[in-house]
């Protein structure tokens, strides 16, 4: 159904009066009017494959809303599908990401949010969450009641100088980011432990996905990592280029870390999982020389898993600012699990749309 909406504001222009939008469902024939708008608002050049991998091959399926003016598409907003495990209990869940609205055409963000999220509550879906950036923050939070529940560490590593992130910083923060290309990166080839330059099948990814968080707490909240997410997540008709270190002793998968590289310029995020920790320490450590071998200026990780961060920290990483995690409920039901209770999630790069 496509609904009109009216802005306050005129749009400058003598002549012109009020600026309309028509705001609907989005449709799969839309993928290429929002590359074209992500280009125009972000300066990115993803291709139109990128879009539809995540936007129609999502086996959860897809949430999205569109504001056109005279039949352009101006504003997009979407949820990305996905199970959380909320506690001991399966639900369906969505993550804001890709919001975006033309330069010219301000004012479109919260009723495409308020749509997004009508259309989530009749579908099923109970918890929202993001990582919102600095411009989407504000409204998500003061307009449309998000709970900020607190902060996500980003951890980086400088590998190389002729890096555009490097130019963007002040000058002594780049004298402090160019030192660590001279940190340690980490033990490499622990005794017992093979290293395979290969993605492990999804049963082994799941496993060992199941294995790291047995020992966490029955209340916890995270994204749900099945193999049909695995299948998804990683797929090459993301248009990255996945780069992949597995850790095995014997025929266990003990650890895996991998990295995607893409052609429009987006840094590069590392997820990785492990139940042992020297295994952890080696794929991290191999992934990162890697990424230095191939002149990759620096490797950004987020996340908040103890494990993880210990992993990271051997190799030289360093924390770089945070991220908000924000929530809403999207049921009147009682979760099995607090929410809004920010040591309750657990969150990794693997479960960032950026990813």
């Amino acid at each position: 159904m496509a609904v009109a909406l009216e802005p306050n504001s005129r749009n400058g222009k003598s002549g012109e009066g009020i600026r309309r939008w028509v705001m609907r469902e989005y449709q799969p024939e839309d993928v290429e009017g929002i590359r074209e708008l992500s280009t125009a608002v972000f300066h990115d050049t993803r291709p139109t494959e990128h879009f539809t991998w995540k936007l129609e091959h999502n086996p959860a399926g897809r949430i999205g809303m569109i504001a056109e003016h005279s039949g352009r598409i101006v504003g997009f907003t979407v949820f990305v599908p996905m199970r959380l495990r909320i506690g001991n209990e399966l639900i369906l869940g969505v993550q804001g990401a890709d919001s975006m609205t033309h330069p010219d055409h301000q004012g479109i963000f919260v009723p495409l949010q308020k749509a997004c999220m009508e259309s989530a509550i009749a579908k099923g879906f109970e918890v929202a969450f993001g990582l919102p950036n600095e411009y989407s923050y504000p409204a998500l939070v003061l307009l449309l009641n998000w709970d900020h529940t607190g902060d996500v560490p980003r951890w980086i590593r400088v590998l190389n100088t002729d890096s555009a992130f490097l130019a963007s910083l002040s000058r002594p923060k780049k004298i402090m980011a160019e030192a660590m290309r001279l940190f340690p990166m980490g033990n490499r080839t622990p005794s017992g432990i093979e290293i395979r330059r290969e993605r492990p099948s999804d049963e082994e990814l799941v496993s060992l996905a199941n294995r790291a968080t047995m020992n966490e707490t029955a209340r916890m909240c995270r994204v749900e990592h099945s193999a049909d997410w695995f299948r998804w997540r990683f797929d090459s008709a993301s248009q990255r280029r996945y780069q992949w270190f597995s850790a095995y002793v014997g025929r266990d998968l003990k650890a895996w870390a991998a990295f995607g590289l893409n052609d429009w310029g987006e840094l590069p995020l590392i997820g990785m999982s492990g139940t042992d920790r020297r295994a952890l320490e080696a794929v991290v450590s191999l992934a990162t020389r890697h990424a230095k071998e191939l002149r990759l200026g620096v490797l950004m990780s987020v996340t908040n898993s103890d494990s993880v961060i210990r992993a990271l920290k051997s190799c030289g990483y360093l924390q770089y600012r945070r991220l908000p995690l924000v929530v809403k409920s999207l049921t009147n039901r009682i979760l099995n699990a607090n929410i809004h209770y920010h040591s309750s999630w657990r969150v990794s790069s693997e479960d960032l749309d950026t990813f």
